[in-house]
């Protein structure tokens, strides 16, 4: 379990950006988020989330609510299943709502997180992102630093895809 604190902003030429800032590259990976409906709850209306997230290996996660504030700052936990984990949320009456592919770089820069998307509809977005709210003020600053800090939101990509 751990904490998600995030924002993101649309970013064209993301990736070069990021780079000029001296960022270290760690990874590069395709993701597919397939999102979940519960049997019993509204995920929409107590602003939760379950997806499955296949990399080439496939995680489940669950986030809890967004935390006031304005940062979009939310517990997560995070860990990766067999291929059958689908097949058992279906059999306890889960049911896929939605899913989300994007391409994804992944950079690390004074202690922060730095992915660069490419969201299947929505384009390109920079996401800055800390396991720790004290790193709120230095997750603004990157974003003002890549020119796009005007245009943060704490909204996700199924929000702004009109998926929630």
């Amino acid at each position: 379990m751990s904490l998600e604190v995030e924002l993101k902003a649309p970013c064209p030429q993301a990736e070069a950006k990021v780079k000029a800032l001296g960022a270290e590259f760690l990874k590069s990976e395709i993701q597919e988020d397939t999102y979940y409906t519960h049997p019993c709850r509204d995920f929409k209306g107590t602003d939760e989330a379950l997806r499955l997230r296949r990399t080439g290996q496939l995680y489940i996660t669950y986030k809890g609510p967004k935390r006031p504030g304005g940062l979009k700052s939310r517990e997560e936990i995070e860990f990766q299943v067999p291929e059958e984990a689908a097949a058992l949320l279906e059999r306890l009456g889960f049911r896929k709502a939605f899913t989300i592919r994007k391409s994804r770089r992944t950079y690390a820069l004074g202690g922060l997180t730095i992915c660069c998307d490419t969201v299947e509809g929505l384009g390109e977005y920079v996401e800055v992102e800390s396991n720790s709210e004290e790193d709120g003020s230095g997750i603004v600053d990157v974003l003002r630093r890549l020119g796009v800090g005007d245009n943060a939101t704490d909204r996700t990509y199924a929000d702004l895809l009109g998926f929630r």
